[in-house]
């Protein structure tokens, strides 16, 4: 990998972060997102796509609850893609590093808070003179700032850390590959049970099974599912509409014989 693509991959990813932030969180700064955009500045669309929808499944249950700090999933899908694609290896190398590197990436979070709490001071002051104007300006630089360590380490791994991650590859034994290899094959299924975890109800149970039959039994294709699943909620939320929508109607009926009364 050359600096320049390093530096052009730093800066893509900057900009999905603070685009992330800035715009309510449209889920961007995902696996999913970055690692087809890793792949083609890479010279490598598919493998990065490939990365991108393991990856994904494997951080979908990673979410931050209360004071905890969670797995930094895009650093970690970006760094374990660029080196994947870089040395040419498979996807089970990008999942070897990603995960990891995800872990430690957790204390870049820590670091964006901290950062953050230095400015609290100054913003004070600028409510307590009235400067709308200076509150923009600051409000704008913090949702860059907090992220430049983060960037720079990125930055440094991409450009000077392949050498090293080709060492380590090499190092592995044969046996261990082979283990990371089924390790890689159960880490969706780990994903989306963590997932189900949180979102897993009486209501929702019986959709989850129609999926489960439909893959298993029928043989459909997940796209065909997923075309299958939103057709259901479009269907929900016909109805709920249609719901909301007569119960108004007869509430409004009582109303005007009550008054006719």
């Amino acid at each position: 990998m050359t600096i320049f693509q390093a530096l052009i991959i730093t800066a893509v990813v900057w900009m999905i972060t603070w685009a992330d932030a800035w715009y309510a969180y449209p889920m961007i700064n995902t696996p999913l997102v970055l690692c087809p955009i890793i792949g083609l500045i890479l010279g490598d669309l598919q493998t990065g796509i490939v990365a991108g929808a393991t990856l994904q499944l494997i951080f979908l249950g990673v979410m931050s609850i209360g004071g905890t700090l969670p797995a930094d999933a895009s650093l970690g899908s970006v760094i374990g893609t660029a080196f994947a694609i870089t040395m040419g290896q498979s996807i089970e190398t990008a999942l070897t590093f990603a995960v990891p590197i995800a872990v430690l990436g957790s204390m870049f979070t820590l670091v964006k808070y901290i950062i953050n709490g230095l400015f609290n001071p100054y913003v004070e002051k600028l409510c307590e003179k009235g400067d709308a104007k200076g509150l923009e300006r600051i409000h704008l630089f913090i949702s860059f700032a907090p992220d430049l360590p983060k960037m720079i380490v990125l930055f440094v791994a991409l450009a000077y850390g392949t050498g090293f991650a080709q060492g380590i590859i090499d190092a592995v034994p044969v046996n261990v590959q082979s283990g990371l290899d089924y390790a890689t094959n159960l880490m969706p299924a780990v994903g989306i049970a963590l997932l189900l975890r949180m979102m897993w109800s009486k209501k929702m149970a019986v959709y989850f099974f129609l999926g489960v039959i439909l893959v298993s039994f029928f043989k459909i294709p997940l796209i065909a599912v997923a075309c299958v699943g939103v057709i259901i909620a479009v269907i929900m939320i016909m109805n709920d509409k249609k719901g909301m929508v007569q119960e108004v109607a007869t509430t409004k009926g009582a109303e005007e014989d009550m008054f006719n009364d």
